[in-house]
C-alpha cells in the first residue's frame, strides 16, 4: 500500500523505526514530508524538520535500484531527446535522472524525465540543453575515459521538506540527525532513498543525513541513494569511523558534498559515489565558499571509483588542519593525533572533471611517517628517516579534466606517489607538487606513469 506522511519531527530514542529491511526492501510508494521554518520550535541538540535518532535503530530500505548512475556511450548533442547509457538497469518511464557536465562549466549538469527505455536507449521528455560527452578517447594507447556520467534521482521512498521555507532564501529543509556517544549506540541502514529540498543553511550541524559523533559505526551505512537540492551538505561523517558509502548520487548540493568534518573520522569507505554540481555556500566555513564534491580532513579514509563530476572549485579537496590536530568537537577526542603525518588508507581510480579550479588538491602538508606525530625536521636526530621512516602514501589512479586550472596539485608532500594519472584539457597544468624537500632523505616521492595531455580530440 502506498502511504504519505506529514511531521514536524520524528524522534526515536532507544526503538527502532523501519522502513523496509535488508531481506525484504518497501516495494510500495513511501513520502514523508517533514514541516517547519526556522523560527519553529526545536528538539535541545536535533532540532526542528527532522527525523532524529538517539539510541536505536534506523532502517530505511527503498525498493531495489539494480543501477544508480551510469555513463554515456556516445555523445549526445544539444537538441537531442535521446541518450544511450552503458546500463540502463532498471530506470522506467517517469524517473528523473540527471546529466553531468562535460565541459568546463559544471552548471551544463541538467536534470530530465524519462519518458521511454529500449534496452540501454533513454528518451526524454525535454531535449537537451547543452551537448554531452560519452567517448573513451585514446593517447599512445592508453584509454581515458570522459564519458559523462548520468544519475538516477528517483526511489520509491521520498523524504523532503516542504514549503516555503524549504526553498526560499530561508532554505529550511529536512535533514536525518543521527547520534549518541558511545560505539555503535545508534545504527543507520539507509539504502535506496530519495532525499531533496534538505539541509537548513546557516545552521551548524543540520545536514541532509549527518553522522555525529558515535565513534565506531561498522553496522550502519548509506548506499544507493539520491540526495538532490540541498541548502547544507547532502553527506555528513562527523566524529565517526568504519561509516559505509557505496553506489549514491549528490546533485546540486550547497557546500562540500561528502564531507568529512573534524579530523579525526578514520577508516570510513567511499565507494562509486557520484557528486554533480557542487555550489557554493556562504552560510558555515569559510571553506564553503570554495567547495569540494569530496572534502577530506584525514588522510586515513578509502575512497575508490568516485566522481567528482563538476563544483565551483574542487573535485577532491584533502584539506588538513594548519595545526595538525582534528578541531570543533573532536578536538579533545582528536588531541593524540597528527593528521599530517598519518598514512593514507586508499585512493583508487577516481574520476574529477568540471570543476572551477582543481581536480585534486592535497592542502597543505601530508608527510606520512611510521610515528606521525614524531617530526623528522625538528633538529633532534641526525638520522631522523632511520629512526621515524616514511610511510609511502600511493595514490593510484586519477581521471581529472576540464578543471578551470590543474588536473592536481599539492602543495608540501612527504613520500607521496601519483600513479597511473590521466589529465586533460585542464586549463593552466595537468599535475603540480610545489613542494618535495619534506621527502629530501628519500627520493621516491613524485609522479608515476602519467599521461598529461593539453588539448583533448573531441570533447
Amino acid at each position: 500500500m502506498d502511504q504519505t506522511f506529514d511531521a514536524w519531527y520524528i524522534m526515536i530514542r532507544k526503538g527502532h523505526l523501519r522502513m523496509g529491511t535488508e531481506a525484504h526492501p518497501r516495494v510500495n510508494q513511501l513520502e514523508i514530508t517533514m514541516h517547519g521554518e526556522r523560527s519553529t520550535p526545536e528538539l535541545p541538540t536535533y532540532g526542528n524538520k527532522c527525523i532524529a535518532m538517539r539510541e536505536g535503530t534506523l532502517d530505511i530500505h527503498g525498493a531495489e535500484r539494480s543501477v544508480t548512475w551510469s555513463v554515456l556511450t556516445a555523445t549526445a548533442d544539444a537538441g537531442a531527446t535521446q541518450i544511450t547509457v552503458l546500463d540502463a538497469g532498471d530506470w522506467t518511464v517517469g524517473d528523473h535522472i540527471v546529466l553531468a557536465s562535460s565541459d568546463f562549466d559544471h552548471k551544463e549538469s541538467e536534470e530530465h524525465e524519462i519518458t521511454g527505455v529500449s534496452g540501454n536507449t533513454i528518451t526524454l521528455k525535454d531535449a537537451l540543453a547543452n551537448r554531452h560527452f560519452g567517448e573513451i578517447e585514446q593517447y599512445d594507447g592508453i584509454d581515458v575515459d570522459m564519458r559523462c556520467e548520468v544519475g538516477l534521482l528517483t526511489r520509491n521512498i521520498k523524504i523532503h521538506g516542504v514549503g516555503e521555507h524549504a526553498t526560499n532564501e530561508e532554505r529550511h529543509g529536512a535533514h536525518i540527525f543521527i547520534f549518541s556517544p558511545g560505539d555503535e549506540t545508534s545504527v543507520g541502514r539507509i539504502e535506496n532513498l530519495e532525499l531533496f529540498n534538505a539541509g537548513q543553511a546557516f545552521a551548524l550541524g543540520r545536514y541532509p543525513i549527518h553522522f555525529h559523533m558515535i565513534g565506531n559505526v561498522r553496522k550502519s551505512y548509506i548506499k544507493k541513494c539520491a540526495v538532490y537540492n540541498t541548502f547544507n551538505r547532502a553527506f555528513t561523517i562527523h566524529g565517526v569511523h568504519h561509516l559505509t558509502l557505496m553506489n549514491n548520487v549528490a546533485y546540486n548540493n550547497m557546500g562540500h558534498t561528502f564531507f568529512i568534518e573534524d579530523g579525526v573520522e578514520t577508516h570510513n569507505h567511499l565507494e562509486s559515489n557520484l557528486g554533480i554540481s557542487t555550489i557554493a555556500s556562504w552560510s558555515l566555513l569559510m571553506t564553503d565558499q570554495t567547495p569540494a564534491t569530496f572534502w577530506i580532513t584525514n588522510p586515513t579514509n578509502k575512497f575508490i571509483n568516485n566522481h567528482a563530476a563538476g563544483s565551483d572549485r574542487y573535485g577532491f579537496w584533502f584539506d588538513f588542519p594548519d595545526s595538525g590536530k582534528p578541531g570543533g568537537p573532536s578536538a579533545a577526542i582528536g588531541a593524540h593525533m597528527c593528521i599530517h603525518g598519518m598514512e593514507l588508507g586508499e585512493w583508487t581510480n577516481n574520476w574529477a572533471h568540471s570543476n572551477g579550479r582543481y581536480g585534486l588538491r592535497i592542502f597543505h602538508v601530508l608527510v606520512p611517517l611510521s610515528n606521525p606525530c614524531v617530526s623528522p625536521y625538528d633538529g633532534s636526530s641526525e638520522t631522523p628517516w632511520d629512526e621515524n621512516p616514511p610511510v609511502t602514501a600511493n595514490f593510484n589512479g586519477l581521471t581529472s579534466y576540464k578543471n578551470g586550472r590543474n588536473g592536481a596539485t599539492a602543495e608540501r608532500l612527504g613520500d607521496v606517489r601519483w600513479n597511473n594519472f590521466k589529465v586533460v584539457d585542464n586549463k593552466f597544468a595537468g599535475l603540480e607538487m610545489t613542494y618535495t624537500g619534506y621527502a629530501k632523505e628519500w627520493e621516491t616521492v613524485g609522479i608515476y606513469d602519467a599521461l598529461v595531455v593539453g588539448t583533448s580530440n573531441g570533447n
